[in-house]
C-alpha cells in the first residue's frame, strides 16, 4: 500500500492540446466574401455597360451574360454546401491492426487505417486536415469555397470552373466593346483623361473661366456699338 501511495502523486494526466476557438470562421467568411464579390461586380456590370449596350440595341450581350451569371452563381453556392463524399467515423472498438483487403480491377488493395476517423478507409480516400473528415475519391481542398472536392461534388466543381471561365470571357468582351462604342462620347475614358491632364491657366481654372467670360462680354459690347 505504501508503494501505491508513493506512486499516486507521480501520475498526472496529460493536459489536452490547446484548441483554437472557432477555427472555421475565417475560411467560411472568405468563401462568403467570394459570393458577395461575385454579386457586387456582376451588379455593376449589368447596371452600366450591359444596360447601355442593351438600350442601344445590343441585346446579345445581356442574353449571353445573364444565363452565364446564373449558372456561375448556382454552381458556386451549390459547391459551398455540397457533400464531397464524407465517410462517417468508425468506432474506437475497431482493431487498427486488422488487415482489410479489397479487390479493384483484379488488383488487391490494403485498406489504410485512419487514426482520426477510427476506421479502415477505402482506396482513393484521404483525410482532409482542414475539414477533419475522410472524403471518398478526395481530389483537393478548395479554399475558395471552403469545401473539399471529392466523389459527390466533383461535377459541381467542373461546372463552376467552366461557367466561371465563360462568364469572365463574356464580361471582358462586353466591357471592351462598351469602351469602343463609347469612345466618342463626352464622358468616355479618353475625354476624361484629356480633361484631367489639361493644363490650367495662370489664375486657375475658375479664373480662366472668368476671363473667357469677360472677353465674350467685351466682344458682344463692341458688336453692339458698331
Amino acid at each position: 500500500m505504501s508503494l501505491l501511495k508513493d506512486a499516486m502523486p507521480l501520475m498526472k494526466e496529460t493536459p489536452p492540446p490547446p484548441q483554437v476557438p472557432f477555427p472555421w470562421i475565417l475560411p467560411s467568411l472568405f468563401a462568403a466574401l467570394n459570393v458577395v464579390l461575385l454579386v457586387i461586380f456582376s451588379g455593376y456590370f449589368f447596371a452600366f455597360p450591359c444596360r447601355w449596350l442593351a438600350q442601344n440595341g445590343e441585346w446579345a450581350f445581356p442574353i449571353i451574360t445573364g444565363p452565364l451569371f446564373i449558372l456561375t452563381f448556382f454552381s458556386l453556392v451549390s459547391l459551398n454546401f455540397s457533400d464531397p463524399g464524407i465517410l462517417h467515423q468508425g468506432s474506437v472498438e475497431q482493431d487498427p491492426m486488422m488487415v482489410h483487403v479489397v479487390w479493384v480491377n483484379h488488383r488487391a488493395f490494403r485498406l489504410q487505417w485512419c487514426q482520426k476517423c477510427c476506421f479502415h478507409r477505402p482506396p482513393r480516400t484521404h483525410h482532409c486536415p482542414w475539414c477533419n473528415i475522410c472524403v471518398e475519391d478526395f481530389d483537393h481542398h478548395c479554399k475558395w469555397v471552403n469545401n473539399c472536392i471529392g466523389h459527390r461534388n466533383f461535377r459541381f466543381f467542373m461546372l463552376l470552373v467552366l461557367s466561371l471561365c465563360l462568364y469572365s470571357g463574356a464580361v471582358l468582351v462586353t466591357c471592351i466593346i462598351f469602351l469602343l462604342r463609347t469612345a466618342h462620347l463626352p464622358f468616355s475614358m479618353n475625354k476624361a483623361s484629356v480633361y484631367l491632364h489639361r493644363p490650367s491657366g495662370p489664375y486657375g481654372e475658375q479664373g480662366g473661366g472668368d476671363r473667357r467670360g469677360a472677353g465674350t462680354d467685351e466682344r458682344r459690347g463692341l458688336g453692339g456699338r458698331s
